[in-house]
């Protein structure tokens, strides 16, 4: 079973900037993924379905 993190590395007041991880591995290493915040609570909600409780969402304290 695969093991998600969605790490937020910048957020404004429209939108979340992401890096996201399956089983360690960065899947979007050309840059960062822009989501409303109501479109990464849905993402964050399915893949946590998904995977049966193996996803995390955390955010990025280090610039």
């Amino acid at each position: 079973m695969n093991e998600y993190r969605l790490v937020v590395v910048v957020e404004t007041k429209e939108h979340s900037y992401i890096r996201m991880f399956i089983n360690g591995s960065l899947v979007n290493p050309e840059g960062l993924v822009r989501l409303k915040h109501g479109e990464l609570d849905q993402l964050f909600k399915d893949l946590f379905k998904a995977s049966r409780g193996n996803c995390i969402k955390c955010r990025c304290t280090y610039l």
